[in-house]
């Protein structure tokens, strides 16, 4: 079934250990830092877990199919007050937690308390307010039942945004430029009560404010349950960081794959008008970093290695590093991670990959499906949504 799987990406040998001193390189100017908690990658034990090893049981919401509420993909996805809230095609949408739609924001338009495209979304858990950056750049809430409550010009690049503890909002930038003479951005914050923006990490300077391609899923944000603390990691760099504040950011984990690990920029062989996924694929043997989440028991990321979907798992109790293929027995078909909680993990699995599902089936009919993945099979033959997926932790 690995053919199904072939979405999960992940760099394939990581190993454990060692919070190291060592540096990293520069990147467009930026100063070396602490490398954090180094993951030795070829020290790493091989994965054979599977997801029945890590959790009890799944629980599947189908997102109901109605015609105020039709998704084509679920481009980001927040679970927040027993809610599911997605982005889809520059609309929100609000599903319960049956999945039933119960809200719709759609303020497409070019007047005030418009917006031509949506960019990140956010919940504000303190507020009860959903938040969205737009273009043209700009905050956006909303109570919990769609309604506008206001907006707040702001001059940042952001493809997505994450709220900080301090109530400043970090903001992927994914090597945009404001000019041609600014310098490239990846990660900004943004301080609402003064409006003041602050680069945090400065972008691919051999790239000419060119966006980053996107491999799998269009994320670079995920939250730690309790603590409010944010990782940011992006496709192109092995470092995991922490951010906290405004002004705060530190390198949280290396994934060290030695002379595998990715360049600090772009190599001179990477022409201006090259592709940049084709170059990504060409000079880069570990690239793709995504589908990050952490808990107070494993920290989990993918990425490709040398072109192939790797898992790394690391269960911090134990101290055990593991990287190679985490088999979704509960499932059966490829599923997006988005968050962990202590008690559960959330993800998404597309209409897509459920037909992929059922073409491989047909061309292996010696291969037997639980009765879960066949319900949900039928459900993608009736056009339907996507299927959130939860799953508890032992």
């Amino acid at each position: 079934m690995k053919i199904l799987f072939y979405t999960c990406v992940f760099c394939g040998m990581l190993p454990f250990l060692l919070g190291a001193c060592s540096s990293v390189g520069k990147r467009g100017g930026e100063e070396a830092q602490p490398s954090g908690t180094v993951l030795a990658c070829d020290q790493a034990q091989p994965l054979e877990l599977k997801y029945s090893d890590l959790f009890s049981r799944l629980e599947i919401v189908p997102l109901d199919t109605t015609d105020n509420f039709l998704l084509s993909e679920v481009e980001q996805l927040r679970y927040a007050f027993d809610r599911f809230f997605v982005l889809c095609d520059n609309e929100v949408f609000v599903f319960d937690r049956q999945g039933k739609g119960k809200v719709r924001i759609n303020r497409r338009g070019q007047g005030r308390e418009e917006y031509l495209s949506v960019r990140g979304l956010e919940v504000s858990e303190a507020d009860s307010l959903i938040c969205l950056l737009t273009y043209p750049p700009k905050l956006m809430y909303f109570s919990l039942d769609g309604k506008f409550v206001r907006e707040q010009q702001v001059e940042s690049r952001g493809m997505e945004l994450a709220l900080l503890p301090d109530r400043s909002y970090a903001v992927f930038t994914k090597n945009a430029k404001a000019s041609e003479q600014d310098v490239s951005s990846l990660l900004e914050t943004y301080r609402e009560e003064d409006g003041r923006t602050r680069t945090l990490l400065t972008g691919y300077a051999r790239l000419g404010g060119q966006l980053l391609p996107s491999f799998q899923q269009k994320r670079a944000f995920t939250r730690l349950p309790g603590s409010g603390e944010i990782l940011f990691f992006q496709p192109l760099s092995n470092k995991v960081y922490s951010v906290l504040s405004a002004d705060s950011l530190e390198v949280k984990y290396t994934l060290d794959f030695g002379a595998n690990n990715p360049p600090e920029d772009f190599p001179e062989e990477v022409l201006p008008r090259m592709d940049l996924f084709d170059a990504v694929k060409k000079h880069w043997p570990v690239y793709g970093f995504n589908s990050c989440w952490e808990n107070s028991r494993y920290f989990y990321i993918q990425a490709y290695v040398k072109e192939q979907p790797k898992d790394i798992l690391f269960d911090k109790q134990t101290s055990r590093l593991y990287a190679g293929w985490l088999n979704d027995d509960l499932l059966g078909c490829q599923m997006f991670p988005v968050e962990a909680s202590e008690e559960l993990l959330v993800g998404h699995v597309s209409v897509n990959h459920l037909v992929v599902l059922e073409d491989y089936l047909k061309i292996h009919p010696d291969k037997q499906l639980a009765e879960l993945p066949k319900r949900m099979i039928e459900w993608a033959n009736n056009v339907g949504n996507p299927i959130v997926c939860l799953y508890y932790f032992k």
